[in-house]
């Protein structure tokens, strides 16, 4: 065997004549101009319009680890990579055998993981999105992938199959060394959020119930509840040894050296599931299901910047790991490639149109 290994709602349409094709990927037409703030101005391709079909929302958004490449999922089958830089798309393919729940990146850049909602990871070459071997899992819907040590080491965290009309249990699976098994050294809680530190390894996992929990997937040591907030953890990520917690619009700055929440930052009364933290740490970046993008001092939480390129919603966005791109998908399928230096646009890739 080889090497093994979540924002918008109803502003996107479902198109009914198009279900069966695109199973429950939520599809709208797009608009005609993509207008943007003082900080910048964009204008679609009249000639690429012209081509335009059925428009699926970016469902989610991975930069290569060299930040030269980035895939995309659209809607629940349509997937894509493109290359930063600019042009045609690399590869794209529309899965027709099964829906696609997430996608990632091997450490290396030469393997890509897409997860599904039918027991199975699967890992394609990027470069032709050819199917190169299926993971067989006990989690039925993947919801995240994350490497953790190389590309023999891969966490997944999902809904366990077989459940037998309970309760949907949400938990993360590790795959080490060609063998899978739930980690054991992590409270039994329903998870729903989840964040690898890249310096160490360190997975922090965001439970339903408000506990953050950091524990290494490859020890076997105990794991540390670093903070208890009183609502569901949306989305993780960190900045150095600081933990940005999501949690009802609400950001939590959370030192993990001596688990304390240094700050809350109340930003919206809408979920935040997107948070990007910019290279030097000093800023990051936030979508709370509006058509703007809000650039953040990482201390005092001041607004700093508003990025909106379209009127569109946006449903995904992602850091390149050199921090010097935003990628910014909406609804609609466009995805607003964004300069982080001066906050100029430098592309805007159609890669959920089919």
């Amino acid at each position: 065997m080889p090497a093994i290994i979540s924002v918008a709602k109803s502003a996107c349409v479902l198109l009914t004549a198009a279900a069966a094709v695109f199973s429950a990927a939520r599809i709208d037409y797009p608009t005609a101009i993509a207008t943007a703030t003082s900080t910048s101005s964009a204008t679609l391709n009249p000639e690429l319009q012209k081509s335009f079909g059925l428009a699926l929302k970016i469902s989610q958004i991975r930069f290569s680890p060299d930040s030269k490449s980035l895939a995309v999922l659209a809607g629940d089958r349509f997937i894509s990579t493109w290359p930063v830089a600019g042009g045609n798309p690399t590869a794209s393919i529309l899965m027709t055998s099964m829906p696609l729940t997430c996608i990632e990146w091997d450490p290396t850049g030469n393997q890509l993981y897409l997860g599904t909602s039918k027991s199975q990871i699967l890992s394609c070459n990027p470069a032709t999105l050819d199917i190169q071997f299926r993971i067989h899992s006990d989690i039925e819907i993947i919801q995240q992938i994350q490497p953790v040590s190389g590309p023999e080491s891969l966490l997944s965290l999902g809904n366990l199959a077989n459940s037998k009309g309970k309760f949907h249990e949400t938990l993360p699976q590790l795959w080490h060394e060609d063998i899978h098994s739930r980690p054991q050294n992590i409270p039994n809680l329903h998870y729903i959020s989840m964040s690898k530190q890249a310096e160490t390894g360190v997975v922090a996992l965001g439970a339903s119930t408000g506990e953050i929990v950091v524990f290494n997937p490859l020890s076997n040591a105990e794991c540390t509840v670093i903070a208890k907030i009183n609502s569901p953890i949306d989305a993780l990520s960190w900045s150095g040894k600081t933990l940005i917690a999501t949690s009802e619009g609400t950001i939590h700055l959370i030192d993990s050296s001596n688990n304390q929440v240094i700050k809350a930052i109340q930003i919206s009364n809408k979920l935040v599931r997107n948070v990007g933290i910019s290279k030097d740490e000093k800023t990051f970046f936030l979508s709370s299901g509006t058509n703007a993008v809000q650039v953040r001092d990482i201390n005092s939480g001041d607004l700093i910047y508003k990025l909106a390129s379209t009127d569109e919603v946006i449903s995904s966005i992602a850091l390149s790991p050199d921090g010097k791109t935003l990628a910014v998908g909406t609804c609609q399928g466009h995805v607003t490639l964004w300069d982080t230096s001066d906050f100029q646009i430098k592309s805007i890739i159609p890669a959920g149109i089919n």
